[in-house]
């Protein structure tokens, strides 16, 4: 085999796929490594294998690619092991890679087809297989988890896989009826289900996503595919996407939530700020603006390091939060300033719940391994006006009350009508 066979069958291959030498050197990838890895032809070949490879798996990964060229055994995808890329930006995803051992010109290579290890594309492919060889039982199980029931509208009868009861969690005995997973079904969710059910002639390549509260008090996501089948058949095909929604649910509250002290972020803050202020010109219903930031907090990175200062924010936010109602909300506006949106309270509440959290972060003794510290926070606190022309206006008097907090003496609170 020559360089150039080589460099037309990884062409051809639908992965992304490199070939390295016994150096650890790329020498050739095929424009789909480019776009996983971020880059460019040019900018990968030639290049170390290690510069795709996050720094702490670095050493790890180079003695097992040594091993492999000492003695070359082909690993396939799935193999378990938990392995990662590194793009040119350098972020980090989760990959799955096969390896096979080829000679070129009398030495030895190594091709790597690399897959993004997403359990997402996992199952949508295995779905697209199950739908393009119209899967039934069997097959449907061995893909993993997925179950089907296939309806004959002719003579009204309901057949399902094994895997349909584990899905519901209820006993392999039970008869097969759409009543068995209505009753499942949670009360939100059951008018929806019954009347997709009621009508499943035209309903070939529809999906319907539905809760199910299992007899042990579980609650699961389920998702089903309808197809029109031959002789007067539907077919469904039934999975537990429980999973995805979690993970859906989890990016999104990532997306508007700060990593560190797990209070949302600023741009949720002012998501939130406007929407308080809309309904304030609405129906005069006032909201309150608490902001506040913590006194020489440089002082504690410096002397303390930067992990003691991670440590403050994070505990002290808990501390902040214990003491809101459900309806209020805390936020990190950035570094170690941070805000609260407070409703229907009254002056004297505000008041008193901005003076008990400045009091309780003051008494808070943080600790990280043998270290302690203590630390203060200054507070401004304000309200929307009948004269304001932007719903920021709230925020631009609660900084200058903060900022009358700092001159005035610090670990201190001014409130602004």
């Amino acid at each position: 085999m020559t360089f150039d066979d080589v460099s037309s069958m990884i062409n051809l291959i639908p992965d992304a796929a490199i070939l390295i030498s016994r150096e650890q050197m790329i020498v050739v990838v095929n424009p789909k490594a480019a776009e996983m890895f971020d880059t460019t032809l040019g900018k990968l070949e030639g290049k170390p294998l290690s510069s795709l490879v996050p720094h702490p798996a670095k050493l790890k990964h180079q003695q097992y690619v040594e091993g492999f060229f000492d003695q070359p055994k082909s690993r396939p995808m799935g193999s378990g092991m938990k392995l990662n890329g590194q793009r040119e930006d350098g972020s980090i995803f989760p990959v799955d890679i096969m390896i096979n051992r080829v000679e070129i010109a009398g030495a030895g290579y190594a091709i790597g087809i690399i897959r993004d290890d997403s359990d997402r594309v996992a199952l949508r492919t295995m779905k697209e297989a199950l739908e393009l060889a119209n899967a039934r039982l069997a097959r449907a199980q061995d893909v993993g988890g997925l179950g089907w029931w296939e309806v004959d509208q002719r003579q009204n009868q309901l057949t399902w896989s094994a895997m349909i009861p584990r899905i519901l969690g209820v006993p392999e005995t039970i008869t097969p009826s759409f009543r068995a997973i209505s009753e499942l079904c949670v009360p939100e969710d059951k008018e929806h289900l019954d009347a997709f059910r009621s009508n499943l002639e035209g309903r070939s390549g529809e999906r319907i996503t539905y809760r199910i509260q299992q007899p042990d008090g579980n609650i699961r996501w389920i998702e089903e595919t309808i197809n029109q089948e031959p002789y007067h058949r539907v077919l469904g095909v039934m999975r537990d996407v429980t999973w995805q929604k979690r993970l859906e649910q989890r990016l999104r509250a990532e997306s508007v939530t700060d990593p560190l002290t797990r209070l949302f972020n600023r741009r949720q803050f002012n998501r939130d700020l406007k929407a308080r202020y809309a309904k304030f010109t609405r129906s005069g219903v006032n909201g309150v603006l608490v902001v506040y930031d913590f006194d020489y907090f440089k002082r504690i990175n410096d002397r303390y390091g930067h992990a003691m200062g991670d440590e403050v924010l994070r505990e002290s936010s808990t501390l902040v939060n214990s003491q809101l109602r459900a309806y209020d909300h805390a936020y990190r506006l950035g570094g170690e300033e941070f805000a609260i949106l407070l409703n229907g309270v009254t002056t004297r509440e505000t008041k008193a719940l901005a003076e008990r959290i400045r009091q309780s972060i003051e008494a808070a003794c943080f600790r990280r391994e043998d270290a302690r510290v203590q630390a203060t926070i200054s507070l401004g606190v304000a309200q929307f006006r009948e004269s304001d022309n932007r719903y920021d206006d709230v925020m631009r008097r609660a900084d200058a009350a903060l900022y009358e907090s700092k001159v005035r003496s610090r670990n201190a609170l001014t409130y602004t009508e």
